[in-house]
C-alpha cells in the first residue's frame, strides 16, 4: 500500500501531494484500527466459545461455590480484604505516646503479624480468583498476545518516525548546501519526507490510544480488584511498614511529676489503651471473617478427599487385575475404563491443589491472627498496668496537696480565733486577719504549684501568658486590689470613719480587698441619721478622676457647724455679742474636752502642730445689715443635741436679756460647714 501511495504521489504537485497525502493516509489508519479491534474482540468471542468443547475434552478443577454463587463470594472476599487492609494500617498508626520500652517490642510484634495476615489473605484470594474464573487465564492469554501485536506494530513504526526524521535532517543539511536543479530536487524530496513522517506519528497515535483501550479493558475483574486492592497498600510488597516506630516517652519520669503531668499522661495511657482494644476488635472481625470463608473450601477439600478414596477403592477391571490370564480382546475393553479413571485421578488432583492454594493461606491467616490476638492482649495488659500506676502515683499526690492544703486551712482558721479573742483593738484585727489571708493564700499557692506544675522551665512563660490574659481580663478587679493597699494605708479608711464619695454620706463598716461597704446617712446637713441601707463601693472608685472621697481627718470623731444671727444696726451690738459667746462657750464646754482629746490624739499620730479647735466668731456687714457668724465644733454622734442647746442657749438669753433681744433682729440658724 505504501509503494502504490508513493507511485501515485509521484504525479502530483506539491500542494496537492499535501492534501492526499492527509486524505488517504488518515483513512488507512482508522481503517487498521478498527479492524484491529475487531480482530482481537473476534479472537476474545472464539475463545470463550471455545471454552465449553475444550472443557468437555479435558476435566478442569471445579469452583469452591455454584455459579450462582460467585458475586456473593467475590463480595464477602473483597470485604475480607478490606477488613485486613484497615487493621494492617490502623496496627501501624502511633497508638501510645508514653511507656516503658516492651511497649515498643508489642507495637513491632502486631505490625509485623498485621502485614503476615494480610499478605496470607491476598494469597489465598488470588488462588480462589483463579478457581472463580477459570477461563480468566484464556481470556488474559488472548488479550495479552493482542496486545503484544499492538507493541509490535507500535514499535515498527516508531522506527519508521525515527528513520524518517534521519533522512528529514539529512535533506536539510544537502539542502543548505545545494543550488539549482539539485535543489528543487532535494525540497521535493524533503516534503515526501516530512508527508511519511506525519503520516506515521499519526498511525503511532492511533496505536496508542487502542492500545490504552486494550490494557484498560484487560484491567476488569475479580482478580484484577484483588491486584488493585493489594497494590493500595505500599507497604505490603516491600515487606516493611509504612510508619516507623513512634519514640516513647519515659514513665519514670511520669510517676514524679506534677499533676498536670501525671493527668496528661493518664489519659494518653487510657486513649492508648483504647485503641488497642479497637485493635483486638478488628482482629477478632477479620478472625470471624476467614473462618467464614474457610468453612466451604474445607467442605470442599473433604469431598474432594472422599472421592478419591472413593475411587481408590473400587475394584480394578477384571483383566487388569490378572493380566497374564486375560485375553488380548479383554485388555482391549478394560483400556478406556483404566483411561477415565486416570483422568479422575488427575481431576480430583487438580481440584485439590486448586482449594488447598486457597484454604492453606486461609488457615495460616487464622493462625497469625490468634497470634496477634495474643500480643494485643498483652499489650493491653501492659498498658493498664502502666494505667493503673500513674493512677495510683496521681492519686497519691492528689491526697498529699489535700493534706497540705487543710493543714494550711487549720493553721489559719486558728490564727483568725486568735486574732479575734486576743487582739481587742479594731484596726489591728483587722490588719492581722488580712496578713492571715495573705499567708495563707501564698502558701496555698506555694502547694498547688509545686504540686500541679513540675517543668519550671516553662512556668515563666506560662505565668507570663496568664498574666497578660488576667491583667485585660480583670482589669477593674486588679484595680481594685491595688487600691485596697492606698485604702489601708496611713490616711486610708478604717472602720467607723466617716466618709462623703459620689454624692453619699455614710459610716464604712467593712473594707474588703476589693470592695468597701459604707451605712447611708441621711437627713439635714446637721442632723444625719442611718437611712437602713449599706452602700457598696468598688476599691477602684478611689482611682476615678470624677469620684472624689472624702473622709474625716484620722482620729477625729468632730464637725464643724455654723450659726448666723442678724443684728440690728440702730443699737450698740458688741455687750449683745459678749453675752451670746459667753452663753456658747458654756456650752462648748460641756463637751470640749473631748474634740480636745481628739486634738491630741491626731497631733500626736501625725507628729507635727495643727491649730486647735475652738469657737470663733466674726461679724459681717451685709447688704441688709449686720450678721453675727459663729464657726463651732460638735462631735458626729452628738451635733443635733449640741445644736439643740446652743439654740436653746441663745433663745434663753434674748428673752431674758432686753440688750440682746434688741440688738438681734431674727432667730439664729444654724447649719453644717460641710456636709456630713
Amino acid at each position: 500500500m505504501i509503494r502504490w501511495l508513493s507511485k501515485v504521489k509521484i504525479g502530483c504537485t506539491v500542494g496537492v501531494r499535501r492534501r492526499l497525502r492527509a486524505a488517504v493516509w488518515v483513512l488507512p489508519v482508522c481503517t487498521i484500527a478498527a479492524v484491529m479491534v475487531f480482530v482481537g474482540a473476534r479472537s476474545v468471542v472464539r475463545a470463550q466459545a471455545a471454552k465449553p468443547q475444550q472443557a468437555n475434552s479435558q476435566p478442569a478443577a471445579p469452583a469452591p461455590v455454584p455459579a450462582s454463587d460467585v458475586a456473593a463470594r467475590s463480595k464477602a472476599i473483597v470485604a475480607h480484604l478490606n477488613a485486613v487492609l484497615r487493621l494492617y494500617r490502623d496496627s501501624q498508626a502511633p497508638i501510645q505516646k508514653v511507656g516503658e520500652p516492651s511497649d515498643l517490642v508489642y507495637r513491632d510484634q502486631a505490625v509485623s503479624l498485621a502485614m503476615q495476615v494480610a499478605r496470607y489473605a491476598f494469597q489465598s484470594a488470588t488462588a480462589e480468583a483463579a478457581l472463580m474464573e477459570p477461563s480468566g487465564q484464556e481470556t488474559q492469554a488472548a488479550a495479552g498476545s493482542q496486545a503484544q501485536r499492538l507493541e509490535q506494530t507500535r514499535k515498527t513504526v516508531a522506527q519508521q518516525i525515527t528513520q524518517l526524521k534521519a533522512q528529514d535532517a539529512e535533506l536539510m543539511r544537502r539542502i543548505a548546501v545545494a543550488s539549482g536543479r539539485r535543489l528543487a530536487e532535494l525540497k521535493q524530496q524533503q516534503q515526501e519526507v516530512e508527508g511519511e513522517l506525519e503520516l506515521q506519528s499519526a498511525m503511532d497515535d492511533a496505536l496508542g490510544k487502542i492500545a490504552g483501550i486494550a490494557i484498560a479493558s484487560n484491567s476488569t475483574g475479580f482478580a484484577a480488584q484483588v491486584s488493585q486492592l493489594e497494590r493500595s497498600a505500599p507497604g505490603l510488597a516491600a515487606n516493611q511498614p509504612i510508619t516507623a516506630a513512634p519514640t516513647l516517652d519515659s514513665l519514670t519520669a511520669a510517676r514524679s511529676a506534677g499533676v498536670t503531668s501525671q493527668a496528661k499522661v493518664l489519659f494518653e495511657l487510657l486513649s492508648a489503651r483504647e485503641g488497642i482494644d479497637s485493635l483486638l476488635e478488628e482482629a477478632n472481625s477479620v478472625h470471624a471473617q476467614a473462618l467464614t470463608l474457610r468453612a466451604p473450601l474445607i467442605a470442599l477439600l473433604k469431598k474432594t478427599i472422599t472421592e478419591g478414596q472413593t475411587l481408590s477403592q473400587s475394584p480394578l477391571p477384571q483383566a487388569a487385575a490378572a493380566p497374564n490370564k486375560s485375553s488380548k480382546a479383554a485388555r482391549e475393553a478394560a483400556a478406556p475404563t483404566a483411561a477415565s479413571t486416570q483422568a479422575e485421578f488427575h481431576r480430583l488432583t487438580a481440584t485439590f491443589k486448586g482449594i488447598s492454594a486457597a484454604s492453606v493461606p486461609l488457615s495460616q491467616e487464622l493462625l497469625t491472627l490468634e497470634q496477634d490476638q495474643a500480643v494485643l492482649q498483652a499489650w493491653r495488659a501492659a498498658v493498664n498496668d502502666e494505667y493503673l500506676s500513674i493512677l495510683r502515683s496521681l492519686l497519691v499526690r492528689v491526697a498529699l496537696i489535700a493534706i497540705a492544703l487543710l493543714v494550711i486551712f487549720a493553721l489559719g482558721n486558728a490564727w483568725t480565733r486568735a486574732t479575734r479573742r486576743y487582739v481587742k483593738d479594731v484596726r489591728r484585727r483587722r490588719q492581722l486577719l488580712l496578713v492571715r489571708r495573705l499567708v495563707t493564700g501564698f502558701l496555698s499557692g506555694l502547694v498547688l504549684i509545686f504540686g500541679l506544675v513540675t517543668q519550671f522551665s516553662s512556668l515563666a512563660t506560662f505565668a507570663g501568658f496568664i498574666t497578660a490574659g488576667i491583667a485585660v481580663s480583670l482589669q477593674t478587679i486588679l484595680l481594685s486590689v491595688a487600691a485596697y493597699f492606698f485604702i489601708i494605708g496611713r490616711y486610708g479608711v478604717k472602720v467607723g470613719d466617716r466618709i462623703t464619695i459620689a454624692g453619699v454620706t455614710g459610716d464604712v463598716v467593712e473594707v474588703g480587698l476589693v470592695r468597701f461597704y459604707m451605712q447611708e446617712m441621711a437627713g439635714s446637713g446637721t442632723d444625719l441619721y442611718p437611712s437602713g441601707r449599706v452602700a457598696v463601693f468598688s476599691n477602684a472608685v478611689l482611682f476615678q478622676a470624677g469620684t472624689p472621697l472624702y473622709k474625716q481627718m484620722p482620729g477625729t470623731h468632730y464637725a464643724w457647724h455654723e450659726l448666723t444671727l442678724k443684728l440690728s444696726a440702730d443699737v450698740d451690738y458688741r455687750p449683745a455679742v459678749q453675752e451670746m459667746m459667753q452663753a456658747l462657750r458654756k456650752v462648748y464646754e460641756t463637751y470640749g474636752g473631748q474634740i480636745e482629746k481628739q486634738h491630741r490624739q491626731l497631733e500626736s499620730w501625725m507628729d507635727s502642730s495643727l491649730d486647735a479647735p475652738d469657737i470663733q466668731s466674726n461679724v459681717h456687714f451685709l447688704d441688709d445689715g449686720l450678721q453675727l457668724w459663729v464657726r463651732f465644733p460638735v462631735v458626729l454622734r452628738k451635733a443635733a443635741a449640741i445644736d439643740e442647746m446652743m439654740s436653746e442657749a441663745l433663745l434663753q438669753l434674748i428673752s431674758s436679756d432686753p440688750q440682746v433681744k434688741a440688738a438681734v433682729i431674727a432667730p439664729p440658724v444654724i447649719k453644717a460647714a460641710v456636709k456630713g
